[in-house]
């Protein structure tokens, strides 16, 4: 008896092992309304048993445990100070919770965006104006070109640039990448970007409203991919056909700011144009003087069925660059 239940137990169990496959499979594609209907039991338990597991693993802390942790370990510093300074910044997180480093990105990011929005709402009542060095000034125009290569690519809040540490760590190899002398260049090697200096001129370009997103980019779906290139990377890319001939948009920058900003219908020619020598004299000259070693190139190309495929719409993407961008070769002759 006991041979002949098994025997009716396992085609069920496997069946239910099958069933729980293609649920895995559906949930992994994004089919979860299709499973829900299929498989409602088994997926509310899973959901709840995923759902519970992480709240018991990174609980949000309260805004009281935010406010005392401020007060014990923020020495006197403001919040921002607290974000942007790597060792206060660990120093509060560790007096919310001791063991805040297994609690993830996803708790960090979200406890610092509290702590700053509990003082933008004027809820913190602890002392809380010392502030930090000055941020070197030479690293203005990196700190804003490596912001917007980021944020171009995960669009967020300056806020979130700030308190989410997988985009801080983009934000401090943006900088990085663009103060980097090539490989082959016999020039002294430069140290990596001050990583405090970067963030705290990120707080004055957040004040200022400066790294609002442009328009056009909040408007339309554009359906790019955006690509960088040292000049030398994008000679050889030239040279071995891996420049797309589709339209795009094309950008110019080293860590003076940006040069040059222009669009194309075939990106490719149009680069070789400028890299041969640039109908854009000013551009051209500087191009061929000692300073293009630092020189980085952007392209954001477009799918088939992207808006920037018109060309005027491509003209007005290029316009809100260059409005709020202002490389300087494009302003002058």
């Amino acid at each position: 008896m006991l041979d002949a239940l098994g025997s009716r137990r396992a085609p069920a169990i496997g069946c239910r092992w099958r069933e729980f496959n293609v649920m895995s499979v559906a949930i992994h594609r994004g089919q979860t309304a299709k499973v829900a209907i299929r498989f409602g039991g088994w997926l509310l338990l899973a959901l709840l048993l995923i759902h519970g597991d992480s709240q018991a693993t990174a609980a949000a802390p309260t805004d009281e445990a935010i406010i005392a942790a401020l007060g014990t370990a923020g020495d006197g510093y403001s919040v921002d100070e607290i974000v942007i300074d790597d060792q206060r910044r660990e120093r509060f997180l560790a007096a919310i919770n001791p063991a805040w480093q297994a609690l993830g990105d996803d708790w960090q990011r979200d406890t610092l965006l509290r702590l700053m929005s509990l003082r933008k709402a004027g809820k913190i009542d602890v002392k809380a104006t010392k502030r930090g060095p000055a941020a070197a000034p030479e690293l203005a125009h990196v700190a804003e070109i490596a912001a917007r290569s980021v944020l171009d690519r995960h669009p967020a809040s300056t806020d979130t640039l700030l308190c989410d540490p997988r985009l801080r760590d983009q934000l401090q190899a943006a900088a990085i990448a663009i103060i980097q002398q090539p490989e082959a260049s016999e020039l002294p090697a430069k140290q990596p970007p001050d990583a405090y200096s970067i963030r705290k001129h990120l707080l004055r370009l957040r004040k200022t409203r400066h790294l609002r997103p442009e328009l056009v980019q909040r408007v339309a779906d554009w359906d790019r991919t955006i690509q960088s290139f040292t000049i030398d990377e994008l000679a050889a890319a030239l040279n071995a056909g891996k420049i797309s001939r589709g339209a795009g948009v094309y950008l110019f920058y080293d860590p003076t700011g940006y040069l040059y900003i222009g669009e194309a219908a075939n990106l490719r020619t149009r680069l070789v144009q400028h890299t041969s020598q640039s109908d854009r004299m000013t551009l051209d000259q500087y191009l061929r003087s000692g300073s293009n070693s630092m020189i980085t190139v952007e392209l954001h190309t477009f799918g088939e069925r992207s808006p920037a495929n018109d060309l005027a719409i491509r003209r007005a993407y290029e316009s809100e660059l260059i409005r709020t961008r202002q490389p300087r070769f494009n302003i002058r002759p």
